[in-house]
C-alpha cells in the first residue's frame, strides 16, 4: 500500500513540475498539425508552380497558420499568469516572459525555416507530389523545431518556479 501511495505522489509531482512544458508542447503540436494540413493543401493547389515558388509560398502559408493558432492557444492558456490580485496586468512579468518565449521560438525558427524550405524543395526536385513533399518536410522540420523550443524554454527559465503567480 505504501508503494502505491509513493508512486502516486511521484507521478503527481512530475506532472506538477512539467505541466507548463506539457501545455506548451500541446500548443506547439496543435499549431504545427494545423499548419501542416493547410500547407499541404496549399502546396498541392499550386502544383504547377516551380519548385522554388511552391516551397517558398508553402512555407509562408505554414508560418501564417502556425502563428495564428499558436498565438491563440498560448494566450488562452497563459492569460491568468499575468493578472495581479487587483485585476491589472503585470506588464513587467509579461514583457520578461515575452522576451523569453520569443528568444526560444526565434532560435528554433532558424532551424525550422532552413530545414523546412530545403527539404520541401529537395522532395519537389525529386518529383515527389507537392502535398507529400510538404508533409514530410514539415514533420522533420517541426520535430527539430519542437526540440529546439523546449531547449530554449529550459535555458531561458520561462517556467522557473519563482516566476509563477502562486
Amino acid at each position: 500500500m505504501d508503494f502505491t501511495k509513493n508512486l502516486q505522489f511521484r507521478i503527481k509531482s512530475v506532472i506538477g513540475n512539467y505541466r507548463d512544458y506539457a501545455i506548451l508542447n500541446r500548443n506547439l503540436i496543435v499549431s504545427i498539425a494545423s499548419a501542416m494540413f493547410v500547407s499541404a493543401l496549399f502546396s498541392q493547389s499550386i502544383k504547377g508552380q516551380t519548385e522554388y515558388i511552391n516551397a517558398t509560398m508553402t512555407v509562408i502559408v505554414s508560418y501564417a497558420i502556425y502563428y495564428l493558432v499558436f498565438g491563440i492557444l498560448y494566450y488562452r492558456d497563459n492569460k491568468e499568469k499575468y493578472v495581479t490580485g487587483t485585476g491589472t496586468i503585470d506588464r513587467k512579468k509579461l514583457r520578461k516572459d515575452f522576451v523569453k518565449i520569443v528568444t526560444s521560438v526565434g532560435a528554433a525558427e532558424i532551424i525550422y525555416l532552413s530545414s523546412r524550405w530545403f527539404l520541401h524543395y529537395h522532395f519537389l526536385s525529386m518529383e515527389q507530389e507537392p502535398y507529400l513533399a510538404s508533409i514530410i518536410s514539415h514533420v522533420i522540420a517541426a520535430t527539430l523545431f519542437v526540440l529546439a523550443v523546449n531547449v530554449g524554454v529550459y535555458f531561458t527559465k520561462l517556467y522557473k518556479k519563482d516566476s509563477k503567480n502562486i
